[in-house]
């Protein structure tokens, strides 16, 4: 839990449900991701100097229905606004970049634009100038507000896994931008209750604040963060500081059966200060430079039926430093992860590096340095077509020798085939070297092959393709859920031994059919999946079909 420190996936702590890859795809992908001249949309932006002034700024709040159209002039929709409390217009008026009198420029709408719409509690927005003719520029800022209070049952069916819970959260407190949430949940690791309280400008402006409480049937923890990010690209300083301790006892899976268990007990501590120049253009670059402890301890499960490989423990503290390269390229799109909604997609390069050092003379037991490394990248093809590139490595070197190593890489295609069709493509892995006993990959259900049950394959590294054909529907039941569907099929598998030293199943796949319930009022449960997948192994332990049903953020 911290503010704006960036980590590359799958990062120091990555057990057990985040996948991982071969090293041929991602220096491939590595080796795309060169910088380029911005796009010519970009571009065409940057050169404009319009010499204007912003004059006012009108900032029109829309509640969750609008009751003025037919299709929502109902009673139930009439008392759920005003059930719910419309963000407050000083919530909206912080977010903005810009005020009267600021000089005009076109990015800096678009950029508010983008952050108005990656705040939970808002579904939509859209930021337009209006030209006065005398030199000046007025601005309408026209927000939608999502339904945030989810007094409920939630639950999740799939993957020979379920998950279940009861749950108050607020989203939105009293229209301020604050969460709240108190749940509990079944899953079948572990019970857990957890308390949650976050606030992004709790100290001020962009000064924000996450407390968490969570009591476990094995174990404890609590986590607090404070700080102010990099909000927005003009952003010149930023600094967090984070602490996350956690009692847990955590298993080891073969062929989606827990055999084996061992007892951890974490501590992250991290505090970190960032300075940047600003936007150069169209680009930005930004340092950090932080101090972070990292201390894992293991002992064995206290369930004699359940002893079994114990992970080592760690304890890693020392300075660090880090920077981060950004282009201001972005497109606005809909029908892709998404069903009918704005999606922001970053078209522009990015990459982040973090280089550490823990050493035994400031408390640490051993001397070591580590690294986190991310990129992505987007690439329009043609008129339609896009393709997204990440890569990311990240790993420890101890004595000469990588320890915790992984390189990995996705790439994400997506085919317009109509208004109502797409074409979906994702191949993505990941190769590991010499890895952690407590940090060794799964795949499975959770990771993206619905034919299998969770955690069905592991090793020291992974790959998978995923091929799907995507339906948008102009059906919208109830004016609160869109309908659309998916055909798929899913390939995988993993390399290497599992943790106790048995062979993995070799090559997976699955084909299948899904439903998707896009949730276009609430901000929790996003996207709706109901797939149903039948394996293609002929392995007696498989189910013949496997049904699925989770809430997700995409499709």
């Amino acid at each position: 839990m911290s503010f704006d420190v960036p980590v590359a996936a799958p990062g120091p702590s990555r057990k057990p449900t985040r996948p991982r890859s071969r090293g041929g795809l991602a220096l491939a992908l590595w080796l795309a991701m060169v910088p380029a001249a911005a796009s010519d949309g970009a571009a065409a932006r940057a050169a404009q100097s319009p010499g204007a002034t912003i004059g006012e700024v009108t900032i029109v709040r829309h509640d969750v229905f609008d009751t003025g159209i037919e299709g929502e002039n109902k009673k139930a929709y009439r008392f759920a606004n005003r059930l719910h409390r419309r963000t407050r217009e000083p919530v909206v008026e912080r977010l903005l970049l810009f005020a009267p009198g600021d000089p005009y420029q076109p990015a800096l709408l678009e950029e508010t634009a983008r952050l108005l719409r990656a705040q939970g509690y808002l579904r939509e927005a859209e930021v337009r100038a209006v030209p006065r003719g005398d030199g000046r520029v007025d601005v309408v800022v026209e927000t939608w507000d999502a339904w945030t209070l989810n007094p409920g049952v939630q639950g999740n069916v799939g993957g020979g896994d379920s998950e279940y819970g009861i749950e108050l959260e607020e989203g939105n407190v009293l229209g301020t931008g604050a969460r709240f949430s108190i749940a509990q949940r079944s899953r079948r690791d572990r019970d857990e209750t957890r308390l949650t309280w976050r606030h992004d400008h709790q100290f001020g402006r962009w000064v924000g604040l996450e407390t968490q409480l969570r009591d476990t049937s094995d174990g404890s923890g609590w986590a607090v963060a404070i700080g102010q990010p990099f909000y927005a690209l003009g952003t010149r300083r930023a600094w967090g500081l984070s602490v996350d301790r956690q009692a847990s006892e955590e298993p080891f899976y073969v062929r989606g059966d827990k055999v084996a268990e061992y007892r951890q007990r974490n501590r992250d501590v991290e505090v970190w200060w960032g300075a940047s120049a600003g936007l150069d253009g169209n680009r930005v670059r930004r340092w950090r430079f932080g101090l972070r402890e990292q201390q894992r301890r293991f002992a064995p499960s206290t369930d004699p039926a359940l002893v079994g490989p114990v992970p080592e423990d760690r304890h890693l503290v020392g300075p660090w430093a880090g920077v981060e390269w950004q282009q201001d390229d972005w497109a606005v799109l809909r029908n892709r992860d998404q069903i009918g909604v704005t999606e922001d997609v970053r078209l522009g390069l990015r990459w982040t590096a973090r280089l550490g050092w823990a050493g035994e003379s400031l408390g640490s037991d051993r001397d070591a340095a580590w690294w986190e490394i991310e990129a992505s990248r987007g690439y329009p093809v043609g008129e339609r077509d896009l393709l997204r590139l990440d890569a990311h490595s990240a790993g420890r070197l101890e004595q000469g020798r990588a320890r915790d190593a992984t390189l990995g890489a996705r790439a994400r295609f997506y085919r317009q085939i109509d208004d109502r069709q797409l074409f979906y493509a994702v191949l993505e892995g990941e190769r590991g070297y010499q890895l952690d006993l407590d940090g060794r990959p799964t795949l499975g259900s959770d990771t993206g092959l619905r034919g299998y049950p969770d955690r069905w394959a592991n090793g020291h590294s992974w790959a998978r393709l995923g091929l799907e054909r995507r339906y948008f529907t102009d059906w919208y039941p109830g004016r609160l859920f869109r309908v659309g569907g998916a055909v798929f099929l899913d390939v995988g598998r993993t390399w290497g031994r599992d943790a106790l030293g048995g062979d993995n199943p070799g090559l997976m796949a699955d084909l299948g059919v899904g439903l998707r319930l896009g949730n276009t009022r609430s901000s929790f449960a996003r996207m709706i999946h109901v797939d149903l997948a039948v394996p293609l192994d002929d392995d007696p332990a498989l189910d013949k079909v496997s049904v699925v049903i989770e809430a997700r953020r995409e499709f």
